[in-house]
């Protein structure tokens, strides 16, 4: 996901999902990405490999 990614570089973890899509807004994302991050639980996020974690189980039905 290497795309979603280049909009998250300046989030502080840990953070909500709120503060990660203003971060990815901010650095320009898309409809398309910011329609994926919406797709976040709501809560806590530690660091980047937790959000990327939860995007993969929503692409993958059987995770």
């Amino acid at each position: 996901m290497p795309e979603i990614h280049e909009y998250l570089t300046e989030v502080r973890y840990p953070c909500d999902r709120a503060e990660i899509l203003r971060r990815a807004t901010a650095r320009g994302a898309d409809d398309a990405v910011l329609g994926r991050l919406g797709t976040l639980p709501e809560q806590e996020y530690d660091s980047l490999d937790t959000v990327h974690d939860l995007l993969g189980r929503a692409e993958d039905p059987h995770h």
